[in-house]
């Protein structure tokens, strides 16, 4: 099997997919790549909320001060930032473990054992004592940035995986891991937190504890994912143990999954008859549940021996990724630019703040903030720029670092890149502004609590996975902008739903359909626009490109989301509706001059073909491997 390289002038049909018949796109889900990405996306997934949601919950039951609570968010700017060190994980090899594992694969183990440290580090602090908040904002900081790390590594692998063809498959698997892993970490901590006896008039620090232990040793699948996963552009030497690994960890997936999909699934449908009808259907006896949370806790009990093997297992490899420089002393000179930068950033950040004036309305403070962190990433970069002129590291390293992957998106598409940016900054403008201040919005219709949890939470998150799901099978059968086209029109037209809803307040029916068709609109356009950033993304920057990419693709959006309470207070909730529907309307022109004048994907210089081609086929080159490399 070869993997032929695009010319610089392939042609659109060239590029097409060859149509596939709806049983043939479902096929492709059979991939062994699927359940990879499924567990990393999972990865992805679990730490967000820990620092964005769960933790909220457990410092406000410790009593902590809510505007001490907030500022715990800021742990999760790593997430924004992530572009600037996204550079550092293309270049620099982590000593040992690359030799070992391969690059991707080596950031991503250094990534998980930090997440899962941070995660104890947090587990181990008690809040509600004197003094020792600085301990767990440390633990939380570590798990941002960690975790911010781990996403970039993930997205460099995704798209290093597969062909351009298979990647809105592995970017629907991708999404739905993510999406579970948010509800496990999200939904499943509160749940453990009070099953292990703490609640918001009876706070025990050693529920909240015991439940991020339990989620420090569910990162320990994806810690065993990675072990059992291959490296994309490396050369595997002895085939038969990699086969083995691949195995086995398909087998573990599936005493996972199984059983969890046909006890999961009758249950979701009970628990929504139920709640929607008041009556008290019975799907799943209850009898099931301790038995079921015994297998499950046994089979999670199991990873760490499964892991063991996997890394005593691990075959030999050579790796074939190209490197910025071969000197461990121009590694060692990166580093070093990078830490004192960000030693730059944060002293400037503190001084700064004791300038800036203070104010308490909320658009000043916002704007004093922004620029506050504007002006300390400008010194930092200023910094970066001055070590770099004074030797401390040599030009061309850090030309080949920092600044070749930027150069490299706009020498392929020239000024039309600027097209594409513009594209990529806008193109989730409508959901997201909506979404910013959704759960307000169903407050004011008249819905309880628990009636947003059941519909946004559990009924919303299920239609994503579905729409991401829908996606994924139709942009195998279609071209990349013709499916992104459809997910921009889903995306803002669904958001006048909403509307009706304003017209029926109190009414659950509606509440549900705008909810069912909202999510699923916006799956689909997260999975398709997951996509089209893959298939932007040169192979030879996949870390630091889509680390750029993914940080545009919310900067605008989440900026004008901050106004969204602003907007509604001054017009009315139609009125709002109406114009997020309206500034999604200028996308579908971008779409179609992104259609028109560039082809995606099609003037991006692919390194390695052989190797890529033997390890996207390992099972039908297991046959042909020389008994040397067996």
């Amino acid at each position: 099997m070869s993997v032929s390289t695009p010319t610089k002038r392939s042609s659109k049909a060239e590029l097409s997919p060859a149509k596939k018949s709806w049983i043939d796109s479902l096929k492709a889900f059979k991939d062994l790549r699927v359940l990879i990405m499924f567990f990393l996306g999972f990865a992805a997934g679990l730490p967000i909320m820990l620092i964005f949601s769960s933790l909220g919950l457990w410092l406000n039951e410790a009593g902590v001060d809510l505007s001490i609570i907030t500022m715990f968010s800021w742990a999760g700017l790593g997430y924004a930032f992530k572009f600037i060190w996204a550079p550092l994980i293309d270049a620099i090899p982590v000593p040992i473990l690359t030799n070992w594992l391969g690059r991707r694969r080596a950031w991503m183990v250094v990534a998980q054992l930090l997440i899962i440290l941070a995660i104890y580090l947090m587990a181990s602090v008690n809040p509600a004592e004197v003094n020792v908040l600085h301990l767990m904002a440390a633990g939380s900081v570590l798990l941002g940035f960690s975790a911010a790390t781990q996403d970039i590594v993930i997205d460099a692998y995704r798209i290093e995986l597969a062909p351009p063809e298979m990647q809105p498959v592995l970017s629907s698997i991708y999404v739905t891991g993510y999406r579970i892993g948010m509800i496990v970490a999200g939904a499943g901590s509160l749940y453990l937190a009070v099953y292990f006896g703490s609640t918001e008039t009876a706070y025990s620090y050693e529920a909240w504890r015991n439940t991020y232990y339990v989620m420090a040793l569910i990162m320990t699948l994806p810690l065993l994912t990675t072990f059992a996963g291959y490296e994309p552009t490396a050369e595997i030497l002895q085939i038969k143990k990699q086969q083995l690994n691949l195995k086995l960890f398909s087998i573990y997936s599936a005493i996972l999954l199984v059983p969890g999909t046909l006890i999961g699934l009758p249950y979701l449908i009970e628990t929504l008859y139920n709640r929607l009808s008041g009556s008290s259907m019975v799907l799943v006896p209850k009898t099931v549940y301790p038995l079921l949370n015994n297998y499950f806790a046994v089979a999670i009990a199991a990873a760490p021996l499964l892991l063991l093997f996997l890394f005593i297992n691990q075959p030999k490899i050579i790796n074939k990724a190209p490197t910025v420089t071969e000197s461990k002393n121009d590694y060692l000179r990166l580093v070093l630019v990078f830490v004192l930068s960000v030693v730059v950033f944060v002293a400037g950040y503190n001084l700064i703040g004791k300038v800036l004036p203070e104010f308490e309305d909320a658009l000043a403070a916002f704007l004093i903030a922004t620029l506050r962190l504007l002006a300390s990433l400008g010194l930092a970069i200023i910094s970066g720029l001055l070590l770099v002129k004074v030797g401390l590291v040599k030009k061309e390293v850090a030309m080949a670092t920092w600044i070749n992957p930027i150069l490299d998106f706009f020498r392929r598409y020239g000024k039309k890149a600027l097209l594409l940016l513009a594209l990529i900054g806008l193109y989730r403008i409508s959901d997201i502004v909506a979404g910013v201040i959704s759960n307000v919005f169903y407050q004011e219709m008249g819905f309880d609590k628990t009636q947003i949890a059941d519909a946004v939470k559990l009924v919303g998150v299920i239609m994503a996975i579905v729409g991401g799901f829908l996606g994924g099978m139709l942009a195998q059968r279609m071209r990349i902008m013709q499916v992104m086209m459809l997910g921009a029109i889903l995306a803002s037209s669904t958001n006048l739903l909403f509307i009706l809803l304003t017209y029926h307040q109190g009414s659950v029916e509606y509440m549900y359909f705008a909810v069912i068709v909202d999510n699923l609109a916006s799956g689909f356009a997260s999975m398709v626009f997951i996509a089209f950033l893959s298939a932007l993304t040169s192979i030879k920057f996949t870390a630091v490109q889509y680390a750029i990419f993914s940080s545009i693709m919310t900067l605008i959006p989440k900026v004008m989301g901050g106004y969204s309470g602003s907007i509604v207070e001054a017009t009315s909730w139609p009125f709002f509706f109406t114009f997020t529907f309206v500034i999604g309307i200028p996308i579908l022109v971008l779409i179609y001059l992104v259609d028109k004048y560039i082809v995606i994907g099609g003037n991006d210089d692919i390194y390695g073909d052989d190797v890529a081609a033997s390890q996207l086929a390992l099972d039908d080159t297991a046959n042909t491997q020389p008994e040397s490399k067996k």
